[in-house]
């Protein structure tokens, strides 16, 4: 793998990243996420937008990142949107069940696997798939909304990526499908 060293310097903030190639859209992804926090603020700032409260902003420096840094902490701790979980009969026998053991990402794409072959419904949101699966699969381990979307972005920058998303709805492709085939093997013993 070809090694590779990135330093950002922004009037002040300095980034410096290392890693390997293969990391390099990840890596990107995060760095735009957060370089993307950053100036959507000073764009309110500058132009007097309106934030998310309904009200203008100040101009006030301290109190508008006050009120962004709250803003960030609430929508963190309520966990984004929830969803009603995915009704269908679950046949162990077919497709045996999660293991403990087994990775947030490789839970999902089991998961997904599993409902569109009971279901014929591809593509689930990730909130839907946190609610089914904590609803069903209690004894493989909780998900967690936050963890399971960063999980299954990581996943999808993979080569070949084992899921996709389109408007916020998570589906597997064929390396995806492979996967699957290989969980429900394991899990049934074989």
């Amino acid at each position: 793998m070809a090694k590779f060293k990135m330093r950002l310097k922004l009037q002040g903030l300095e980034l410096e990243v290392d890693g390997e190639r293969q990391d390099i859209p990840l890596i990107t992804a995060a760095v735009a996420k957060e370089l993307s926090s950053i100036v959507e603020p000073i764009d309110v700032l500058a132009e007097g937008k309106q934030i998310g409260n309904g009200s203008r902003a100040s101009g006030n420096a301290e109190t508008d990142s006050t009120s962004r840094r709250s803003r960030r902490r609430s929508t963190s701790r309520s966990g984004g949107e929830t969803a009603a979980p995915v009704e269908f009969r679950h046949d162990s026998a077919k497709f045996g069940g999660p293991v403990q053991g087994w990775s947030v990402t490789e839970r999902c794409i089991w998961l997904l696997y599993v409902l569109r072959e009971i279901t014929g419904v591809k593509e689930y949101s990730a909130a839907q798939l946190v609610a089914t699966f904590n609803e069903n699969f209690k004894a493989a381990g909780k998900l967690h909304p936050p963890l399971l979307s960063r999980e299954l972005a990581k996943a999808k920058v993979l080569a070949p990526a084992p899921v996709g998303e389109d408007k916020g709805q998570w589906y597997l492709t064929d390396e995806g499908e492979r996967q699957a085939k290989e969980l429900v093997a394991k899990s049934l013993g074989g």
